[in-house]
Formats: C-alpha cells, structure tokens, sequence
C-alpha cells in the first residue's frame, strides 16, 4: 500500500510546484519571444542572456558593485526602519503626535518618485543620494504599517493591562512585540525589494561610482541588451534571497512568540 501524503507535505508540494510551473512559463514565453524578434538587441535568447550573467559572475567587480548597492540599500533601509518605528510608537501613545505627522507622511506617500530622486541629486551627492532617496519613500511606508499595526492591538487587552497595573516592559513584551510582530515582518518583507529597486534607480540617476545602477547604464548605453538583462536577474535574485530572508526570520519569531 501506498503511504498516504499528510496535509503539511500536500501544502509543501503544492507551495514549490506552482513558482516552479510560473518560471516555466515566464521561461517558454521568453524563448518564444526571444524566437519571434530573431534579434538579441530587443529580446536576447535565454542562452546568450545567461552567458553574459556566467560571464559577470566571473568578475570580482560584479561583487564588488553589489556590495556596494546593498549596503546603500541596506543603510537607506535601516534609517527608515528606525525612524519609522520611533515615530510611530510616539503617534500611537500621542494623538496630537499624531495628527501632526498624518499629513506629512501623506505628502512624502504622494511625491512622485522621480521627484524625490531628482531633489536628492540637488540636495546631496552622488554616493548620498541614493540612500537619502530610499529614506524619504521607504520612511512612510513603514511608519503607516508600523503606526496602525501599534494602534489595532487588541484594546481589551490594553485596558486590562492597565487595570490589573501590569509593569510597561512586561506589557511591551508580551502584548504590543508579539501583536505588532507578524505586521512588521510583513511590512519588512515587502518594502525590502522595493529598497533594493530604489536604490538602483537612484544610482543610474546619480551616477554613483561602483554600483548594479551604473552598470545597467552603461550596458544600455552600449546596447548590451543581454548584459541588461543579466544584470536585472541579480536584481532579483538579491530581492527574492531578502525577502526569503526575512520570512524565515520570521517564522522563527513566530515560534517563539508561540513557545
């Protein structure tokens, strides 16, 4: 007899067949694409495409610029995470905090982004930049998921807290960390490939010495389109690895919340 498949090893196959079978068809629809054009300027075969990304992959200055755009993004990320986590706390448990921020966060959320990119190239310089760029549209994002993720905690349980003159750092670590935890990690999680698509985008603005956003344009200034493209695949590749990053992360959080 056949052993039957529990609903965890059914949930598994099924949560690694359906990406396998979407990089099937984004694959077969590029081949037929790459086939119908006929011309590696407009859309390069998937075997020249990966040729030119082995080929970078051999150069230490591929490592080098990636390096260095992560940790531009990565320093624009973290000063958005901080100030976005300090300012909501503060507008959680201060109204008129609050209500003075709601509006400038609402600005900062509008601005189209090519205009925060072009202010931050007058404002500072080319290695400054990118990061300040990643700051001012990351920021909101955060403080909004971060803001409403402090204020829906449950109020009974908040109120019952305050009754029963439980101590504030016992509150902090057993209601608003663990409420507020699968909020932040969601937040995080999606904003972090959002980070790293700004920061590039900045830097091919900015001109920013030794960076993933130079080398894109220098690849389609020279009509390099399969190097183009190389290059877009590390850009995702590095997404998808922070993002898987941070959803591990947080199922060992959510662990030990549970625990």
């Amino acid at each position: 007899m056949k052993a039957k498949l529990t609903q965890t090893q059914k949930t598994a196959i099924v949560s690694l067949v359906y990406p396998l079978f979407s990089l099937a068809l984004i694959f077969a629809l590029w081949a037929i694409t790459a086939a119908a054009t006929g011309s590696d300027l407009l859309v390069p075969s998937i075997g020249t495409t990966f040729e030119g990304l082995f080929d970078l992959l051999r150069q230490k200055s591929t490592y080098v610029d990636v390096a260095a755009t992560l940790l531009r993004a990565a320093r624009g990320f973290v000063l958005s995470f901080a100030i976005a986590l300090l300012l909501s706390v503060g507008a959680a448990f201060a109204k008129p905090f609050a209500r003075i921020l709601a509006p400038i966060v609402a600005i900062m959320r509008s601005t189209p982004t090519m205009s925060v990119i072009l202010l931050c190239l007058l404002w500072t310089n080319t290695q400054i930049a990118p990061v300040f760029v990643t700051v001012l549209i990351i920021f909101p994002l955060l403080y909004t998921a971060f803001y409403s993720a402090i204020t829906g905690v449950d109020k009974k349980l908040v109120e019952m807290a305050k009754v029963y003159k439980v101590p504030f750092a016992t509150r902090l670590l057993k209601l608003y960390i663990p409420s507020t935890m699968p909020a932040v990690f969601s937040s995080v999680r999606s904003t972090l490939s959002l980070t790293v698509k700004l920061t590039i985008a900045a830097e091919v603005l900015a001109q920013t010495k030794n960076s993933m956003g130079v080398d894109m344009q220098l690849a389609n200034l020279y009509l390099d389109t399969p190097l183009l493209i190389a290059w877009t695949l590390i850009a995702i590749v590095l997404g998808a690895v922070l993002e898987l990053a941070v959803f591990a992360l947080g199922k060992l959080c959510m662990r030990w919340k549970n625990a």
